[in-house]
């Protein structure tokens, strides 16, 4: 199975493609934009994208790909995000003067940077495990970076500080992808839409009266502008349904004048 991932071996999106599929053949890409090319191109068969931190929020980046694209959501998982400080072999806390990583990675270690780094400079990367590969490129004691305990393995480097993530309730919420109909699953409990509303008072509560009807549980509201109407918005929503449920609801709410795009349905993960 070709898996397009953002960032490389020993990511975080590694780690849930290999959680998923035992015969993941990744297919490393540089940002998210990439990951739907590798889609686009046919050099990959299905794709994994973090779309949520349960700190930092919606990559809204990966929403409005998803929505342009139109590659089904065909699962969920949740991963616990463990950041460790990781140094070529002999540094020390004190010969530390630079730590890369990516910039999400930087903003979840914050506090601990603050208290044990106060004075090394942070420096953005493009991903947390190609970090990792950079600095022992480098070989040099005075830099070091911020990713998972798997990148530390891959390439071998010893781990100067573990678990250094502020907050330890760190999740990160990750999607999965595939133009394969094979791949969606015969039953499902979650989907994933887009409802853009028309622009009058109470438009938006009748669409979230008519999901409160049926009993679904919405797990996501998100509004998004809508490009070239400006002040105008369409709402990512997650609601918890059954298949038929779902559809009632959404021939319900075309009925009353909104417009409903699926971005997928699946099984919901847990934590």
């Amino acid at each position: 199975m070709r898996v397009a991932i953002q960032g490389e071996s020993g990511s975080f999106h590694h780690q849930v493609a290999q959680q998923l599929f035992d015969d993941a053949s990744i297919v490393a890409c540089e940002t998210f934009g990439d990951v739907f090319g590798a889609l686009n191109e046919h050099r990959a068969e299905t794709a994994i994208v973090a779309v949520e931190n349960s700190l930092y929020g919606s990559i809204n980046e990966v929403l409005d790909l998803i929505e342009a694209h139109r590659y089904p959501i065909v699962g969920e998982v949740y991963l616990r995000i463990e950041q460790q400080l990781i140094a070529l072999p002999g540094a020390t806390e004190q010969t530390i003067t630079k730590i890369y990583s990516h910039p999400v990675a930087l903003a979840q270690c914050e506090q601990y940077l603050d208290v044990h780094f106060p004075k090394a400079q942070r420096i953005e990367y493009h991903d947390t495990a190609a970090s990792v590969s950079y600095i022992k490129e480098l070989g040099d004691k005075t830099v070091a970076a911020i990713a998972g305990t798997a990148a530390a393995s891959l390439y071998n480097l010893p781990i100067l500080a573990a678990n250094i993530e502020d907050n330890k309730a760190n999740f990160t919420r990750f999607l999965v992808l595939s133009p394969d109909p094979r791949a969606q699953p015969q039953v499902t409990t979650k989907a994933s839409l887009v409802v853009t509303t028309g622009h009058q008072p109470g438009a938006l509560a009748q669409v979230l009266a008519t999901f409160a009807a049926t009993g679904a549980n919405l797990t996501k509201l998100q509004s998004r502008p809508i490009i070239g109407q400006p002040w105008k918005y369409r709402f990512y929503i997650d609601v918890e349904t059954d298949s038929a449920t779902l559809e009632q609801t959404i021939a319900k709410i075309q009925k009353d004048g909104a417009t409903v795009t699926v971005l997928g349905t699946y099984v919901a993960a847990s934590l």
